[in-house]
């Protein structure tokens, strides 16, 4: 794992670069120290030992590190800077021990569901669009509105179909070709008859191999359920004759522009009986499912104790799956970009109905973020399928495997989604003072306009010369923009302040990324995919 060094920008609890001249206001003062006289010593003791990076313009407002390697060597808990600002987490519809241990090691505390005074809510759904909408500016949930469209299989479905018809079935075939039930029976029906075989039967909203069952006829289906039928994927690779899938870590940290980041880390999931291509054992869900909720009940079932030994047992780490295939000659780095494509043409192929949604219900860019837990099988010709897309990947820790992975990328994703250091129980005031702020210019705005019509009540009562009314008129250059004596910074000329914004969001995300790695957008992301986006355009 990736090890986490202190960011060149973080550290103290104030600013470490203020800009010279800044005038702060009353609301940038709720991110800074009391501690005005620390010295310049002690401030970089501070910058030392505190989990924080300022971000922002002039580096004015925190966000705290996330430190998975204290926790998993069980050293002093990191709670300075979340005790100091009082932060504090929720659950919504479930609640997660690993998200709960994270949280409390750095000082978080948890409050009741039904609060509004919090920094980060972790849902195992999605929230509702009223809730959404009341978020302040420093809140945070794990989900994106209608996210769903990639992790619902039968939208997951339609909308890869609807890149396929647009832009070509070749270049979206990374799923099996799918009939949604009972709507589509006849059209499966047609399709069985063309290509005998097996299908693999799947709820449209279930997860962890509930409902999953084989079929090598159309009257095994039931067709009172909502149901989805894809062909199976006869040809999968094999370690040691055993099936397996691959569990990847993808985080979106925002649908408008897309970004998206993939964890260097995953896990591989074994079957536990030998697979077979004959139908003699169609009913074994433990030769054709590698889910570890099915696989786990297994006799069969090897469980890893030993965190550093990758490679052994029904679970094994991602990294220990690519040193199998080097090992054994082949070409691992085009297959993990085969897989990062893939990752990324499933996730626009739902982008533009989740940034819609965003649009409406997300009162700030920065209020959501997205934890998918994509289901890679590879086959025997190194070609990855997309078995399917979970919502909330599961975060159990059931092995010392499970708990060093997971650990790292949940704290590597709190850093990466940039929690901001704030007192939630501040939201109250700031809005008392806005509205006070706000009153208190429209009362300045009211006199103003009450001297101005006086004078013009007066003028009109009293010759005026033309000189006493010729004003200068203000030249373009006195205006408050872009101006040769005030150059935009360099890398940025043309870009609006919208723009500059979410450029230095990205900047400041690539510093404490961790183990995420971005795959979307690279330098080389409009040559392969401007060709995908000309079609929303």
């Amino acid at each position: 794992m990736a090890a986490k060094t202190a960011d060149s920008d973080g550290g103290s609890m104030t600013p470490s670069e203020p800009s010279d001249g800044d005038d702060r206001s009353d609301r940038d003062s709720d991110y800074e120290s009391d501690d005005e006289e620390e010295s310049p010593k002690a401030s970089r003791r501070h910058s030392e030992k505190l989990n924080i990076q300022w971000t922002g313009y002039a580096r004015r407002t925190p966000v705290i590190l996330f430190c998975p390697e204290a926790i998993l060597a069980k050293k002093a808990p990191k709670k300075t800077v979340g005790e100091r600002y009082h932060m504090t987490y929720k659950f919504g519809s479930s609640e997660c021990k690993i998200v709960r241990n994270i949280f409390n090691y750095h000082g978080f505390h948890e409050v009741h569901p039904n609060s509004s005074d919090f920094n980060l809510i972790w849902t195992g759904g999605h929230l509702k669009p009223f809730t959404l909408r009341s978020l302040t500016e420093f809140q945070k949930v794990n989900h994106f509105p209608r996210s769903y469209e990639i992790t619902r299989k039968d939208r997951l479905f339609k909308n890869i179909q609807r890149m396929q018809q647009i832009k070509g079935v070749k270049h979206f075939d990374f799923i099996p070709q799918s009939y949604i039930l009972p709507s589509e029976y006849q059209d499966f029906c047609a399709a069985f008859l063309r290509e005998k075989g097996l299908w693999i039967v799947k709820p449209v909203a279930s997860s962890r191999g509930r409902g999953v069952f084989l079929c090598n006829h159309p009257d095994q289906v039931p067709l009172d359920e909502n149901l989805i039928v894809c062909k199976y994927i006869a040809n999968p690779l094999l370690i040691d004759g055993f099936k397996f899938d691959i569990r990847l870590y993808v985080c979106v940290t925002s649908y408008d522009p897309l970004c998206i980041y993939l964890f260097e880390e995953g896990l591989t999931r074994f079957a536990t009986v030998k697979y077979e291509k004959s139908n003699r054992h169609i009913r074994n869900q433990c030769m054709h499912l590698t889910n570890y909720s099915v696989n786990k009940k297994s006799d069969d079932y090897v469980k890893n104790d030993d965190p550093d030994v990758e490679d052994y047992g029904n679970k094994w780490s991602l990294g220990a799956f690519l040193r199998y295939l080097r090992s054994r000659g082949k070409d691992t780095a085009a297959l993990m970009m085969r897989i990062e494509d893939v990752v990324i043409k499933t996730i626009v192929s739902a982008e533009v109905p989740v940034a819609t949604a965003c649009k409406m219900f997300m009162p700030f860019r920065g209020n959501c973020f997205e934890l998918y837990g994509f289901d890679i099988l590879v086959d025997d010709n190194l070609k990855p399928w997309v078995l399917e897309v979970n919502l909330s990947p599961s975060l159990a820790c059931d092995s010392p495997l499970d708990m060093k992975i997971k650990t790292n990328m949940m704290c590597d994703l709190f850093s990466l989604s940039g929690v901001v250091c704030h007192d939630p129980m501040m939201r109250t005031l700031q809005q008392s003072r806005r509205n006070q702020e706000v009153t208190a210019k429209i009362a300045a705005r009211a006199k103003k306009e009450r001297t101005v019509l006086e004078k013009i009540s007066s003028a009109r009562y009293r010759p005026s010369s033309a000189s006493s009314l010729k004003q200068r008129p203000q030249s373009a250059g006195s205006s408050s923009g872009s101006r040769p004596g005030n150059p935009q910074p360099r890398g940025m000329a043309g870009l609006n302040s919208e723009e500059i914004k979410i450029l230095r969001r990205l900047k400041e995300e690539d510093q404490r990324k961790g183990g995420w790695v971005r795959i979307f957008p690279t330098p080389d992301s409009w040559d392969l995919y401007s060709w995908v986006f000309s079609c929303f355009t």
